[in-house]
């Protein structure tokens, strides 16, 4: 028997847990190509955060998930309709060109949220378990000093 999952106990703690998705930036300009500043490459990972929460906010919404919603519908959800935002997402953060001073930092920022996104892909059920499946990369980037991406 399927067992009902709250929204609030589900979806809500696995996708607002998701790291980088709620950042906070009006900057919503993308990258050209060039190396960017320190200032530039916070200002505008800021930026795709900021425009990934509101899409991750805006498919919660409209997901139609509830407390009577099984494991099956939520883990649905998470695997047709976050990990792709996410995935997006990745691919976006990764067309910034960072300087030489940043550019591992950054890229260990994008490459922890990958890596912590795979396990919640392969295991969509499994990451309902977790408390924040993306603890690793929310540190990473609060390290890297994005302003708000990786906070929840």
């Amino acid at each position: 028997m399927r067992k009902p999952l709250a929204i609030g106990a589900a979806t809500l703690a696995v996708a607002l847990s998701l790291g980088l998705a709620a950042c906070g930036s009006s900057d919503d300009s993308s990258d050209n190509g060039d190396v960017l500043t320190n200032a530039e490459l916070v200002s505008k990972a800021d930026a795709i955060c900021t425009k990934y929460s509101d899409k991750l906010s805006k498919i919660q919404k409209d997901s139609g998930l509830n407390a009577q919603s099984t494991a099956a519908d939520v883990t649905a959800f998470i695997s047709d309709d976050i990990v792709p935002l996410y995935k997006d997402q990745i691919d976006e953060l990764r067309t910034l060109q960072p300087n030489d001073d940043d550019a591992d930092s950054y890229n260990a920022v994008i490459d922890t949220l990958e890596s912590e996104l795979k396990v919640v892909e392969d295991d969509p059920e499994g990451s309902l378990k977790s408390q924040d499946p993306f603890a690793e990369a929310s540190k990473k980037a609060k390290d890297f000093g994005l302003e708000s991406c990786g906070s929840n």
